[in-house]
């Protein structure tokens, strides 16, 4: 799934989403803790999604203003948000782009919502766009992958149409459904191009209903990541490996600070 093909997909996002990212162990508990630290001026949510964040931080009391470029995953949000008579302000639109007339002290992009960016200079203007929302000293938190030599060698051999399977779920309607992936890296550009296959499963473990969407993201070096940050006018105040702050190996939870 690239970002503009999530709308056809956020009404059970909710239920796979958690299979696509196994390093979520404290994921909550870590942006809630950013959030006590740095949020008291405002916090911006980034690629919201279906308020995954948005919705335990407004709970907790914060001042949340959120934004994704898929509306229909605004509007999830939004749902959410009125279910549980909380407030907040939702827009569709671009990290890359976007214009809201306020900055905030904390701006967090979850999970992959950032490798969306394909180019190294989408990733400057993103920063540099987000950069501009932030009051002085505000704290900015993504993640990213590093390039995986073994992975990339899998992924570089692999057919665009070998798929495998990734995860199970029960949608919105009660009905099983299966998702298969097939990928190939592209080791030159750091791009993984991929689809998605959602296939829609009857009583008798029949298919009865198949969508493929496709998926690109970037993988970013850490040191492309800090001269990045340094070329953007951000310091880096911390790198984690997963949301229980274990040091950085492959995949990298980001925390800087606007200079």
């Amino acid at each position: 799934m690239d970002l503009n093909s999530f709308d056809p997909v956020a009404t059970d996002y909710d239920c796979f989403v958690h299979d696509f990212h196994g390093n979520s162990d404290g994921f909550v508990e870590f942006h809630l803790s950013l959030a006590d630290k740095y949020g008291q001026d405002g916090i911006l949510d980034i690629a919201c999604g279906t308020g995954a964040l948005t919705i335990p931080l407004l709970q907790s009391g914060y001042d949340v203003t959120a934004l994704d470029l898929s509306a229909e995953m605004v509007e999830a949000t939004r749902k959410k948000t009125e279910k549980n008579n909380l407030r907040a302000d939702l827009f569709v639109a671009n990290m890359a782009d976007f214009d809201i007339d306020r900055k905030f002290s904390l701006a967090i992009i979850a999970r992959s919502g950032f490798m969306y960016l394909l180019t190294a200079q989408e990733q400057r203007l993103a920063l540099l766009n987000i950069r501009r929302h932030l009051t002085d000293g505000g704290v900015l938190t993504l993640n990213t992958f590093q390039p995986h030599p073994i992975m990339q060698a899998e992924s570089m051999k692999a057919s665009p149409g070998e798929y495998y399977p990734r995860a199970e779920y029960v949608n919105r309607e009660g009905k099983n459904t299966r998702i298969l992936y097939a990928a190939v890296y592209d080791h030159i550009a750091q791009i993984m191009r991929g689809s998605w296959i959602f296939e829609t499963l009857d009583s008798a473990g029949n298919v009865v209903d198949a969508r493929t969407y496709p998926q690109v993201t970037r993988h970013t070096y850490r040191q492309e990541m800090e001269h990045l940050f340094e070329l953007c006018g951000y310091d880096i105040l911390n790198v984690h490996n997963n949301y229980r702050c274990d040091a950085a190996k492959d995949i990298f939870i980001w925390v800087v600070r606007k200079k």
